[in-house]
């Protein structure tokens, strides 16, 4: 991916909880060399509480963007003031190429599901009403950040058979690739 080579880069890796962010980063970004800045990595490797490890995370990011240093980070992009988002913009405006990889599922039963599965192999929980309450938050800022943010890439996650299919890549707010749209994802198309 030539974009990917564009130095200082920013790659926000983001979707609901169970959308397989982090299986994302394994599978096509890992390799890049580029730093991942992951919250829930940070509170297992500080033995931190959750709110701690995601502000560590914060902090890591803004000393990287102040350093120019180029990373990818993951986020369930469900904050409601759209901090995360702007923090994107703010970036490009300094000089990053920002990428946001949107990792998408159709419903919070199958967020309910896979967050299950995770936890069944030893993987961090996320109550219930936690994912109900962000998937909508999520999707939001998502329908935002079509319009504002550089690079959009869109992947669809539901089908476990065919991971991480590409729906949609925006540049600059406008469409130059449409791939077989699925239903969570046409009503936040501009």
């Amino acid at each position: 991916m030539p974009l990917l080579d564009q130095r200082p880069i920013m790659v926000v890796i983001a979707g609901p909880n169970g959308a397989g962010k982090s299986t994302f980063f394994q599978a096509h970004l890992s390799g890049c060399g580029l730093r991942f800045v992951n919250a829930d990595i940070l509170a297992r490797e500080l033995d931190a509480e959750p709110y701690q490890a995601a502000h560590l995370a914060n902090a890591l990011r803004r000393s990287l963007v102040a350093q120019r240093e180029s990373f990818v980070f993951e986020t369930v992009f469900s904050d409601p003031v759209g901090d995360k988002l702007a923090f994107m913009c703010e970036s490009a405006e300094l000089g990053y190429t920002v990428v946001l990889c949107f990792i998408g599922i159709s419903d919070v039963r199958t967020s309910e599901d896979r967050v299950a599965m995770r936890v069944s192999q030893g993987g961090h929980d996320v109550p219930s009403q936690k994912l109900a309450e962000r998937l909508p938050r999520t999707l939001a800022n998502l329908k935002l950040a079509l319009v504002s943010i550089p690079h959009v890439w869109v992947f669809d996650n539901d089908d476990l058979l065919t991971p991480f299919r590409l729906a949609a890549v925006y540049e600059r707010g406008k469409p130059v690739t449409i791939g077989v749209v699925p239903r969570w994802l046409k009503p936040l198309l501009p």
